[in-house]
């Protein structure tokens, strides 16, 4: 059965089809992009790597798979007691990993027992946020969503 362009046609979000009202059948539509927050981000930096937004979460009961970066500490919103700190990432097939503190130059980790690690020192007062970057084997530059801290002395 043909559908006529006289029937309504209704747009179903999220699974790119349409459905012709009436008629229970349904009729291809143009497709439908996935939503942004659903694709992962690229970001071309000015000067540097086109980078991957990576936002999985670590989950405590599962193997993750590479690659993968999470910042393991501090935490989310963390308040930090001292003018020193040392940063540790879970990282999961890198050559390479950076730390930038306050949208500053890249930093290079280093990597020890499995970890990745930075030591931060003279840490100035006030919120601060970190974000970590690495390359993977196969080329790729994945990068974390920002982590806030905050030091008061």
């Amino acid at each position: 059965m043909a559908l006529n362009n006289s029937q309504n046609i209704q747009t179903v979000p999220g699974n790119g089809t349409s459905i012709a009202s009436g008629t229970g059948k349904r009729k291809l539509g143009k497709k439908i992009p996935a939503p942004v927050s659903a694709r992962p981000a690229k970001k071309q930096a000015a000067g540097g790597p086109r980078e991957i937004l990576f936002k999985e979460l670590p989950n405590p009961y599962q193997q993750p798979v590479p690659p993968y970066i999470w910042i393991d500490h501090p935490v989310q919103k963390e308040k930090l007691f001292g003018p020193t700190y040392v940063i540790r990432l879970g990282v999961g097939g890198a050559e390479a990993v950076e730390l930038s503190i306050d949208k500053g130059a890249w930093l290079p980790c280093r990597l020890t027992s499995g970890y990745w690690w930075f030591d931060w020192s003279a840490i100035a007062p006030g919120k601060h946020q970190l974000v970590a970057r690495m390359k993977a084997t196969d080329g790729r530059w994945f990068r974390t969503p920002p982590c806030q801290c905050d030091y008061r002395p």
